[in-house]
């Protein structure tokens, strides 16, 4: 079976930061993951083994079965999950996943702790020896970042990790170093987290900038952006993850599906903020074009920017002033495409400080580089969970200026309550323009919406027309306050 290495910071019961003289680590408690693992095979079935590793590379357990015993397996077009509190045999610990499977999958890690109002989610990540970090925190309005990153190999990997504040972060003016260096070794199969909160990153100050890694092995990784307030009221508490990016996220051309500023919503009000990282050693001039969705009344603006070799920008939407010198309006829903005369890298971040019954509550993904005509979705929600509703909403967007249509095909996973299977077709899309399902609507052929109780995933495929698309996935939970994102994963045609 071929190997899939999906990064997973799959604590059952973890803590972090024991010392009482940090302030901001995250917070201890009961974290809980998820892997769904999708099949992306037409014809076969998925025959999968997970092997959970430690810190140190040691093999802990290999996982062959569901939690209540039935063969591992991942329907033709469907998924299955492995939450791991449901596996008694599986000591509490962090551990690192390895996915192995008989065909092709797509994975997607979900972590939670719903005590300190934390989760999100990301996609797995293909090995490299050089990978960028585009959001990196230090006491930036109690924000930290911890990166962990796992050794896909069997030999020793030696690691430089470059941490860079660019002249214009808002912290610039501070008295902290603005450039860091630290050399770090990773035993074959281990891991390694680097927390920022910690003292070794003191000297960072208010330190708002970005991270890039070069190694003697391919790695993955992953970034925790978190926010503790500190003064033990969870209300302000959320979490931020994405996946490390290498080359292959990397274009002269990337597409940001889902963007906010100060648009008001049922559950408090949401703004974005994108990342650009140039890992180049030229500078990259830079055009970002905005556009709102079909939903929301017409505008487009733009801004140009140049940014240094090996810096990075951040785009604050409540802070962009446009090149026509105007802001973006407030309640922009929407999306970009950014153009560059060198490749790029970017990641989204979305906050909503008030959240639900004043709740914040956080999610980010990766800006596209390329996209496909087939995707897959792994996990998807409208499944009651405690006191609230874990619910789905996907945006598509065509990457092209010509005009295309779509298909969207849902599975429900092997233990979903609901067992519904269906259909969104002829769902059109002109060009560079976007849509969004939402499962709180009715937006199936023939009137259908996604029952109650149904967790599952979908596949999405141009129909007509010759375009790539790109899709994005968020989850909320507003009962449980907390929400996650996810990117869409191309399937090779």
């Amino acid at each position: 079976m071929k190997k899939f290495f999906v990064y997973a910071m799959i604590g059952l019961i973890f803590i972090i930061g024991l010392n009482p003289t940090i302030a901001y680590a995250l917070p201890a408690g009961d974290w809980a993951s998820g892997i769904k693992i999708q099949n992306l095979d037409p014809a076969n079935a998925a025959n999968l083994a997970v092997d959970l590793y430690d810190e140190e590379g040691t093999l802990e357990i290999s996982i062959t079965t569901t939690a209540n015993g039935n063969p591992l397996i991942a329907p033709i077009g469907g998924s299955i999950e492995l939450y791991m509190p449901a596996y008694v045999s599986v000591p509490s610990g962090q551990y690192s996943a390895v996915v192995s499977s008989s065909t092709a999958v797509g994975a997607v890690v979900t972590s939670t702790n719903y005590e300190s109002g934390m989760a999100d989610s990301y996609a797995s990540m293909e090995p490299s020896t050089a990978i960028s970090i585009p959001y990196v925190y230090h006491n930036h309005n109690h924000y930290h970042t911890e990166i962990t990153l796992l050794n896909t190999t069997n030999n020793e990997a030696t690691v430089v990790v470059n941490f860079k504040e660019p002249s214009s972060s808002v912290a610039f003016g501070d008295s902290g170093s603005h450039e860091k260096s630290i050399n770090i070794t990773i035993a074959g199969n281990g891991s390694i987290t680097i927390d920022t909160s910690t003292a070794q990153f003191n000297d960072l100050g208010w330190f708002i900038g970005a991270a890039s890694l070069t190694s003697t092995q391919p790695l993955t990784a992953v970034a925790n952006q978190y926010r503790v307030v500190g003064s033990g009221d969870t209300k302000g508490n959320l979490m931020i993850s994405s996946r490390g990016l290498s080359s292959a996220d990397s274009g002269t051309q990337l597409v940001v599906p889902s963007l906010y500023k100060q648009f008001i919503g049922a559950s408090g009000t949401w703004q974005s903020g994108i990342t650009i990282q140039n890992p180049n050693d030229s500078t990259a001039s830079v055009q970002v074009v905005f556009t709102a969705d079909p939903d929301m009344p017409a505008w487009t603006g733009t801004k140009s920017l140049t940014i240094n070799a090996n810096d990075s920008v951040e785009l604050y939407l409540p802070g962009v002033i446009l090149d026509s010198e105007d802001p973006i309006p407030d309640m922009f829903k929407g999306s970009a495409i950014i153009t560059s005369d060198v490749s790029i890298v970017a990641n989204v971040q979305h906050t909503n400080y008030s959240g639900a019954n004043g709740y914040g509550v956080g999610m980010g993904y990766t800006a596209f580089s390329q996209g496909g005509k087939k995707l897959s979705l792994p996990s998807l929600y409208n499944w009651p969970s405690g006191a609230g509703v874990w619910i789905s909403g996907i945006k598509v967007q065509n990457l092209t200026s010509t005009s295309v249509v779509f298909k969207a095909t849902f599975v429900p996973d092997p233990d979903s309550v609901s067992q519904f299977t269906g259909t969104a077709s002829n769902i059109a899309l002109s060009g560079y323009g976007a849509t969004e399902l939402y499962f709180g609507a009715a937006f199936l052929d023939g009137g259908e919406a996604i029952p109650s109780g149904w967790k599952g995933s979908a596949i999405i495929e141009v129909t007509t027309g010759d375009s790539d698309i790109a899709a994005t996935v968020i989850h909320t939970n507003y009962g449980r306050h907390v929400a996650n994102m996810y990117t869409a994963i191309v399937i090779p045609e």
